[in-house]
């Protein structure tokens, strides 16, 4: 009866899980011996101001893993809503020789490969590794930032993509254009909110 309960509880939490919208991103990493590595997560969050930081967690088994650890570096590349075949390839084993041959891939911050096109690019140094079972959380501690204009995240819910025209017509009303010394904010009615930014 408990191991019911249990495997329950964790298709439950799996089904939890898949209500959090996300952004999706594909991280980044070199091997020693200057081979890229990536993958397609959505399990990035921002940490901290002070120090400027960012976690990812990793799955233990993922092929990119090893280089992750050992190289010590990564870069998040916040996809766009257009870029589904980026995530789709870089989401399945059978497609990882195209990887980083499909799209507008460049190296920056210490020879990592970022998306040139991404909406966003996070060079980060990894300052702590957090083992918590399946998954590891790195903590990156940020050296980079590459923003595109844009506003138009690649958003996975439930299993799929989310349809985010709405957004990013919200993006364009809320947001004044680049120069301006200040950003209209929709957030009446959230004090109670503990933002980042």
């Amino acid at each position: 009866m408990t191991r019911q309960k249990e495997k329950n509880n964790t298709e439950d939490f799996r089904l939890a899980m898949r209500r959090f919208a996300a952004t999706v991103s594909i991280i980044t990493t070199i091997s020693n011996d200057k081979k890229s590595h990536g993958m397609a997560a959505t399990a990035v969050t921002s940490l901290s101001f002070d120090p400027l930081s960012i976690l990812i967690a990793v799955n233990q088994n993922a092929s990119m893993f090893k280089s992750l650890r050992d190289s010590g570096i990564f870069c998040i590349n916040v996809l766009q809503s257009k870029q589904t075949k980026q995530c789709d390839i870089f989401s399945r084993k059978e497609t990882r020789d195209q990887r980083f041959k499909v799209g507008n891939w460049e190296t920056g911050y210490k020879d990592l490969p970022y998306l040139a096109n991404a909406q966003a690019s996070i060079f980060c140094n990894i300052d702590q590794e957090i083992n918590a079972g399946s998954h590891s959380a790195f903590i990156g501690l940020v050296k980079k930032v590459l923003i595109d204009e844009s506003i138009s995240p690649l958003i996975y819910i439930n299993g799929g993509f989310l349809d985010n025209s709405c957004l990013e017509q919200q993006a364009e009303k809320t947001i004044t254009p680049k120069g301006s010394k200040k950003l209209k904010t929709n957030n009446q009615g959230l004090d109670g909110l503990d933002w980042l930014w």
